[in-house]
């Protein structure tokens, strides 16, 4: 049994016990913390110089691709893809839309393997008026702006260029380790590892139906669980517990406009509805009506 007098221990780390190897904050002085810390910008800054110096590198490199005129863009070299798929890896989609813009300027296709000519719209309207492809004649129209179809060759190649697109990150690549990132896909390459197949320097033919591993009786088993989740317990039950609402319109009766008095009218002379005591008009006669005024104050 401990004594009266003794002290509990403590659990706290004994200050003894701190390494003696690392500096505290306090042995520098305040010169020297600030130097730290000006060092430390400094090196952020140069490194996204360096960064941005590799994108302009990688932009011009891309410029020149593809290396042979008579590539076809639909089935690129394999040079030409790993160098398209490893330029562009610490881009951000604000940087791969310059580079498009640079090759329109040069009268080439956006899409960095095409070495056609982008297509120009001969009218000079802002706008355009297309059909959606599949549509009938007269439907499924869209407004779209006369630049953005003359940054591709055609719509494949506009649609091979906005799937790199979208797989490029919007943050920097000087807040992100890019160089372990995974990477970038070309649009054959997605096709063919889907099953799609396509011919010899024919365009990529879109899937008409999406490969899911969803069948009707997994679908069914995950709407029970969606079900026992918002605390249905029987979906049978929940379903005839419910009220049948039926919305109808509510048609507007046509109002008839009330026909104003006229001065053959009896109403004519009232206020409201109501006619002043002695003031009652009998009608015209010759372009006057006759009145008759009686003294009403042995009424009142």
């Amino acid at each position: 049994m401990p004594s009266p007098t003794s002290q509990p221990k403590s659990i706290l780390r004994p200050p003894s016990a701190v390494s003696r190897d690392s500096p505290a904050p306090s042995t520098l002085s305040r010169e020297d913390r600030n130097r730290q810390l000006a060092f430390h910008h400094a090196h952020l800054i140069q490194y996204r110089k360096d960064i941005e110096s590799q994108i302009l590198t990688a932009t011009e490199t891309l410029l020149g691709l593809p290396s042979s005129s008579t590539a076809s863009s639909s089935n690129p070299s394999h040079k030409d893809a790993k160098t398209v798929k490893d330029s562009l890896r610490p881009f951000q989609p604000s940087d791969y839309d310059a580079l498009v813009e640079e090759r329109n300027i040069d009268r080439r296709c956006g899409y960095v393997l095409c070495p056609r000519e982008n297509r120009r719209q001969t009218a000079g309207s802002k706008y355009r008026v297309i059909a959606a492809r599949g549509g009938v004649k007269g439907s499924n129209l869209k407004v779209v702006e006369s630049k953005e179809l003359e940054r591709w060759c055609g719509d494949e190649c506009g649609k091979r260029a906005l799937y790199l697109r979208v797989q490029l990150s919007e943050e920097p690549a000087w807040m992100r380790d890019w160089q372990t990132s995974e990477s970038l896909e070309l649009y054959e390459e997605s096709q063919r590892r889907a099953g799609v197949h396509e011919g010899d320097g024919s365009p990529p033919q879109v899937p008409t139906k999406l490969a899911t591993s969803d069948t009707k009786q997994t679908l069914a088993t995950r709407m029970k669980d969606l079900a026992v989740e918002r605390g249905d317990k029987d979906n049978t039950a929940a379903a005839s517990a419910r009220v049948a609402v039926d919305v109808k319109e509510n048609l507007r009766r046509e109002q008839v406009a009330p026909v104003p008095p006229t001065p053959e009218s009896t109403q004519a002379g009232s206020i409201e509805g109501y006619i002043p005591i002695g003031k009652q008009f009998t009608g015209r006669k010759t372009g006057q009506h006759e009145e008759t005024d009686e003294d009403i104050m042995p009424t009142i």
